[in-house]
């Protein structure tokens, strides 16, 4: 016994004929015959008595029509609850994200725009900090994916890699450096330098090849976004070297950008918990991200 056969059942009892049933499934009136006739076979029992192309319900078929219909609304709120699942739109959904600093107001925006427009009634919790907070939250399940510098530096995660960048340094425009097409450590020396916070892995790797080329460089400030970095050499406070993904979305009149040699290139991505299935709507989320679903995002730099 299955759905489809019940469900014929119950419209042969509502329309009165093979016909009239066939008509309101869509259906062919032979398909719908067929299908009446396995029900009988398999219950082992006529519901109908045939009389002249008529149907006549018997007092067997009476009796299951009520359970029948019992069934089938059940299976209509099961069909309904499963395209909610579908569609995100179920309950209390919700996506939790952890995003650096300097995107979550950047980068990030239109990707939640786009995916809301998709998904409006899943609630998305914006989550932000350094990495090393964004790895803890992704580890105590504060947030459900996180985005990152790749590899980790804490922790095992399941990564998936998205962008490629390189690295930048920003400088007041009008700086005497600005008129070269890309700046390289010795051109660093007696110019006052921003760098991220020293916790990070690339910053470590940095400062050693400054100290191995230019040991008199000057750390003049540290900061711990890349937006703070900008910001700051937009002042004439000194030159920042950042990531040139995360750079681009502060690009202005105020600034000049210059690929920097020998070039950093670093991954970037999701992170998330190893073991961990996540939602449908987070793989959604997911998805809004990757490169080419936004005209606007850098893919590499």
């Amino acid at each position: 016994m299955n759905f489809k056969q019940l469900e014929i059942f119950k419209t042969i009892m509502d329309t009165g004929s093979t016909m009239a049933a066939a008509a309101q499934l869509g259906l062919s009136q032979s398909a719908i015959s067929r299908q009446l006739a396995s029900l009988e076979e398999e219950i082992g029992r006529e519901l109908f008595l045939r009389d002249k192309g008529r149907l006549i319900p018997r007092p067997e078929a009476r009796l299951l029509v009520n359970e029948v219909d019992d069934v089938a609304q059940s299976v209509a709120r099961l069909r309904t609850k499963v395209g909610d699942v579908i569609s995100g739109a179920f309950g209390e959904a919700l996506v939790r994200v952890a995003f650096p600093h300097s995107l979550s107001t950047t980068m990030l925006p239109p990707i939640v725009a786009r995916f809301k427009a998709d998904h409006p009634r899943v609630t998305v919790e914006i989550l932000s900090g350094p990495y090393d907070a964004i790895e803890r939250m992704v580890y105590n399940r504060t947030a459900d994916l996180g985005f990152v510098r790749l590899p980790v530096e804490q922790h095992s995660f399941d990564a998936r890699p998205l962008f490629v960048s390189g690295t930048t340094c920003v400088m007041p425009a009008g700086h005497p450096l600005a008129a070269k097409e890309a700046i390289d450590v010795n051109d660093l020396a007696r110019n006052d330098l921003i760098l991220l916070g020293r916790q990070r892995i690339n910053r470590n790797e940095l400062e050693h090849e400054l100290r191995r080329m230019v040991p008199s460089y000057r750390c003049s400030l540290e900061v711990h976004s890349v937006e703070t970095a900008c910001a700051c050499a937009a002042q004439g406070l000194g030159i920042a070297i950042v990531p040139s993904l995360i750079a681009e979305y502060f690009r202005s009149d105020a600034v000049a950008m210059r690929p920097f040699l020998p070039d950093k290139v670093s991954d970037y991505g999701i992170i998330i918990l190893p073991g961990t299935p996540l939602s449908w709507t987070a793989e959604a989320f997911i998805n809004a991200i990757k490169p080419g679903s936004n005209d606007d995002m850098t893919a590499s730099a």
